[in-house]
């Protein structure tokens, strides 16, 4: 037994994170750890990083009593650690971010970067991976920020990796190149790991599974033994599956696209409608431009060509703030980097978008405030400790569902959804998409992207689909099956 944890506890203000907790892992085998979010799994992972101390219990490193003080000491025991939220010093080079946490080779009493540049270098080569390693973190995209995570992870000795929904930001690809690592380090006795909201690769990679619910563990099953509804069983004695659309549809455009292009030439020629009453499906496979034509929608992402129509009104030169004022929302899948302030309160963060409501004489009235953020954060179903907690300190989904609150603070008539359940527990993916359904059926629209093609089947009243930054035909979902779309996405034109 490689890792093994007894009586584990954590405590936050009074309530339990983790409670009497007894897990073990093995060597050379990929073990899965599932739960809804806020069930326990990151304060696990942060608690064998050193991120957090515990309060009880014991953990043992090869039969041995292990503490970990700090992720420096986590490291140097063979264990690391890839986070969903990636962290990466932006301004840093790909190669600083590598040495993150590691001496720097010196030649002369100077810092040799062609030495660390080498080792980088012949690192992600060894795994498949190159990159301009003297590009800023904060100038690669996501996926490429994965991989630059995974090859910091591989630089040190790593005998445990956990990789924290690893795939959440990577093509379809780039997942197959990821689950061959992972075979890669089970021969060699490596153990993993994997913690995931996609039931898939729970199922194609793990051999065992442990599900987390409300702080303490359900229990540890073979992952040969058990099926995908048992496992959800275990999650959630209440989940049920749903298919979600078939919208009335047809009302009136509120937002519309035509032959739009961007000023960097990722979109190239788009043309889209958004109807009341509908969730309209954007898919395309990755580096086909869907993040960047909802950025241009939404005016953060500056404009070359063609015409943005909103409420039947040709828009020029438009700005977040002037879309948020005609009734448009953007829901970003950079949720920590573009969508909340982390440091701030729940409150803070929900009123963020109308504080204009809530100001008399430029002084915020607090009064009127707090039942206002209370009444949103109530109907979303916000777990928290009360609406002073930062809201870096929710679980991933229910930080989704602050910025959902933040979002419908300003009434919005379309919301612009990119990856909307991202890293999300089944649980909360199943009620963002009812409340997308219930938005798209008191008349507001819809634009939905996700990477998951089966979702966007799932919730979408048509389909849009993009091929490297043009649009191509818009389908219809009824009887709908993902052949049908990714045929469209790979026929040559």
């Amino acid at each position: 037994m490689l890792l093994e944890t007894r009586h584990l506890s954590k405590q936050f203000n009074g309530i339990y994170a983790l409670k009497d907790i007894h897990f073990s892992l093995e060597a050379g085998e990929v073990h899965g750890l599932v739960g809804e979010n806020g069930a326990g799994k990151s304060t696990l992972i942060k608690i064998l990083t050193g991120v957090y101390a515990l309060d009880t219990g014991e953990i043992y490193w090869n039969g041995e009593p292990l503490t970990v003080r700090n992720p420096s000491e986590a490291r140097k025991a063979g264990i690391s650690v890839i986070h969903q939220d990636r962290t990466l010093v932006p301004t840093f080079t790909g190669v600083e971010n590598a040495y993150l946490g590691m001496p720097y080779p010196t030649r002369g009493g100077r810092v040799d970067w062609k030495a660390m540049e080498a080792r980088v270098a012949k690192t992600g080569k060894a795994i498949g991976i190159e990159l301009d390693w003297q590009r800023t973190a904060a100038e690669m995209s996501p996926p490429q920020r994965t991989c630059l995570e995974i090859v910091r992870a591989m630089m040190n000795d790593c005998r445990l990796l956990i990789l924290d929904e690893p795939t959440a930001s990577l093509t379809d690809k780039e997942s197959e190149w990821l689950f061959s690592i992972i075979d890669g380090l089970r021969a060699r006795g490596t153990a993993i790991l994997y913690v995931t909201h996609r039931m898939e690769e729970i199922f194609r990679l793990t051999d065992r599974i442990t599900v987390f619910k409300n702080g303490e563990m359900v229990g540890t099953v073979l992952t040969r033994e058990i099926s995908r509804e048992a496992l959800i069983g275990m999650m959630s004695d209440n989940w049920v599956a749903e298919t979600l659309h078939g919208g009335s549809g047809g009302g009136e455009v509120l937002l519309r696209a035509e032959h739009l292009r961007s000023r960097d030439g990722i979109v190239r020629d788009a043309s889209l409608e958004v109807r009341a009453g509908e969730i309209l499906g954007l898919f395309g496979l990755g580096g086909s431009g869907r993040t960047e034509l909802l950025e241009c929608l939404y005016g953060y992402r500056p404009v070359a060509g063609g015409t943005i129509t909103i409420h039947g009104q040709p828009q020029t030169r438009l700005t977040p703030e002037k879309a948020i004022r005609l009734g448009v929302a953007l829901i970003s899948e950079d949720r920590r980097g573009k969508a909340m302030i982390g440091n701030l309160s729940v409150r803070e963060n929900v009123a963020l978008s109308c504080l204009k409501d809530f100001a008399r004489h430029g002084v915020v009235d607090s009064g009127a405030e707090r039942p206002a953020v209370r009444e949103m954060t109530d109907r979303l179903r916000v777990r928290m400790a009360g609406p002073e907690q930062r809201a870096i300190e929710l679980s991933g989904g229910n930080q989704q569902k602050v910025v959902f609150a933040k979002a419908l603070m300003t009434h919005p008539q379309v919301f612009l959804c990119d990856e909307p359940t991202q890293a999300v527990d089944v649980m909360t993916r199943g009620e963002i998409h009812r409340l997308l359904r219930e938005e798209a059926d008191q008349g507001r629209g819809v634009l939905f992207v996700s990477s998951d093609l089966k979702e966007v089947l799932e919730v979408a009243d048509r389909v849009q689909i993009i091929v490297a930054g043009e649009t191509r035909e818009t389908l219809e979902n009824r009887n709908l099956n993902t052949q049908q779309v990714l045929a469209c996405c790979y026929r040559e034109e």
